[in-house]
Parts: structure tokens; sequence; C-alpha cells
């Protein structure tokens, strides 16, 4: 007997593709933090976390995401830095 898994990947939604994600404290020095994001496992494709965590930040008026923690329950703040040059 076979029994296949079929998963789906976490898809964008409008405009969380802008939203930048980042490990790097330096990108949002002086920007605001309006809140944090989660992403949960399992994820189905590379991507899954990082396109949870936008689209997590997008209502929260966000502009990057700076991951605090990438495992199982990834976790990171999100940040307006709108104006502040990349």
């Amino acid at each position: 007997m076979l029994i296949a898994f079929i998963g789906c990947a976490t898809t964008l939604a409008p405009g969380a593709e802008k939203i930048r994600v980042t490990r790097n404290p330096a990108d949002v020095e002086g920007c605001k933090a309006v809140g944090t994001v989660e992403a949960r496992a399992p994820y189905n494709t590379a991507n899954d976390a990082k396109h949870q965590m936008q689209n997590g930040a997008l209502p929260l008026g966000a502009d990057v995401v700076f991951i605090t923690n990438y495992s199982d329950k990834a976790t990171g703040v999100a940040y307006q830095c709108q104006g502040r040059p990349r």
C-alpha cells in the first residue's frame, strides 16, 4: 500500500512579497518595531516559514522582518523601516 502525503506551500498574500526578511540586526537599526510574527512547522517548502512571517507582518504595516529564532516555531520582530536607506 502506498500512501502519499501532499502538502501545500504557504502562498504569499498580495503585497507580502515586498516585506524583506533578515537576520542582520543592522538592517533594522533605527526602525520602529510594530509587532511579533511567527511561523510553525511543518514546512512543505524551504520558503514556508519565511512566507508565513511575511504574511503575518503585512497587517502590521511592516516592511522588514528580523528573524529571532528559526526552528520548528520560527519567530521574528516586524519593523517599519520606510524611508530608511537599505
